[in-house]
């Protein structure tokens, strides 16, 4: 990685714009990256990895709709968790998980939840990768939340971290806001939240270098940073907009005016593309969030294709690959600043993870959009308060699931038969 784009990062880190700025001129000679310390984290893990002498006898499903299915896993002593399968299509992945995943973990000790997650995914290998691992989320992060609980700490705290509050951008998911009205709400929410960075918008989804209409992101770009200034940070998301050429001239324009971080320029799965586009530009290049299989996220940090590794806790397979990707780019000395675009379990998930890892990027994806279909899920919610969402304290996730919102769900059981 090269000192320039080293400069962005740093000044990310501190969470000022304005000394994006300054970046280092093009030409400086490249320097190694420093790996983080992951040692603390793979001690914990050590331990964790102790057999409990129960035995997983139940998993449950609660489907509402399309969007949200909750986990329910039971140990044989009564002990039990909460988790969350993937969001989006959900009632199609709960299926998945009763058909595919359950046969492989009921009647497995939780302790062995590293070998949960192999033998789900290596029992589907005709099935690859995306329902599959979208189902094992649920059950993984219901066996973390089991863990937390029987040794009653946070999920955190196993790690050898400990609840804080976590420094969040705001995200904004709309492409069809004018470029002056998003500045004004972004700048609304600066003061009314707190919040010290943002990330807007560019391009069109896989829009094959199309924006959502003729000249959005040419205005988008300079209008944000005029209405929020220089001491807020700024992030772009192209969702698989462009090809190199185009993702490049876009990149500089957001340069010019000292945004911080570029996700998904090109399409996800070209990565010699986007190693071709980091490897270009001064603005950190962020990826990930889509990808599962964990021989492409060794691909993609071997190759330098991003600057910042993106992975979602919901889409890769639960916590524990996710601890995975964040450990191959702590060695590589990559940041990793995860997917996590609605508020439901995937937000909490996250918080525990970045409170629990030394390669946390300086702040979490946390959406600025309303949302009915999580509304009502657990408590305590989260809440936004001088630019930071606080880790639930509480063991396990630190959350409770309503009652009342399971109680309207579709339920479906797995069980143990010895």
């Amino acid at each position: 990685m090269n000192t320039h784009r080293r400069g962005f990062l740093k000044s990310a880190a501190l969470g000022t714009a304005g000394a994006l700025l300054a970046a280092p001129a093009l030409g400086d000679a490249p320097e190694t990256t420093k790996p983080f310390a992951w040692q603390p984290v793979e001690e914990r893990l050590k331990n964790l990895r102790t057999k409990t002498g129960l035995k997983i006898v139940r998993i449950e499903t609660f489907t509402r709709g399309t969007n949200l299915s909750v986990v329910r896993v039971t140990a044989d002593d009564g002990s039990e968790g909460f988790g969350q399968i993937s969001p989006f299509d959900a009632d199609l992945s709960a299926q998945v998980l009763h058909r595919k995943i359950a046969p492989c973990v009921l009647g497995a000790d939780p302790g062995d939840f590293e070998a949960i997650a192999d033998r789900c995914i290596e029992a589907n290998y005709k099935f690859p990768w995306s329902f599959v691992c979208r189902a094992l989320t649920g059950v993984d992060t219901a066996i973390w939340d089991l863990l937390g609980k029987r040794a009653k700490a946070s999920v955190c705290a196993l790690l050898g971290g400990a609840p804080r509050p976590i420094a969040v951008y705001g995200s904004s998911m709309s492409r069809s806001i004018r470029p002056a009205d998003e500045a004004a709400r972004l700048a609304r929410l600066r003061d009314e939240k707190g919040f010290t960075a943002f990330k807007v918008r560019v391009g069109k989804v896989c829009g094959h270098d199309q924006d959502e209409w003729p000249g959005r992101t040419e205005a988008l770009i300079p209008t944000v940073r005029k209405a929020l200034g220089d001491r807020v940070a700024l992030l772009a998301d192209g969702n698989s907009c462009y090809r190199p050429a185009k993702a490049i001239a876009v990149g500089r324009l957001l340069e010019d005016h000292g945004y911080c971080h570029f996700e998904e320029p090109c399409p996800y799965w070209e990565l010699e593309w986007t190693a071709e586009v980091a490897a270009a530009l001064r603005i950190a290049v962020a990826g990930g969030e889509q990808d599962n299989d964990l021989a492409q996220w060794r691909r993609m940090i071997r190759m330098r294709a991003v600057d910042i590794v993106q992975p979602d806790v919901c889409y890769v397979g639960g916590l524990t690959r996710a601890l995975r990707v964040a450990a191959m780019a702590a060695e590589a000395g990559l940041s990793c600043v995860p997917h996590s675009a609605n508020l439901s379990l995937v937000a909490v998930f996250t918080l525990h993870l970045l409170a629990a890892i030394p390669n946390a990027g300086p702040h979490m994806e946390f959406t600025i959009e309303s949302g009915d279909w999580w509304k009502d899920l657990y408590s305590p919610a989260l809440e936004v308060h001088d630019g930071r969402v606080a880790v639930p304290e509480g063991p396990g996730w630190g959350v409770t699931i309503h009652p009342t919102w399971l109680a309207k769900a579709d339920r479906q059981v797995s069980n143990w038969r010895s």
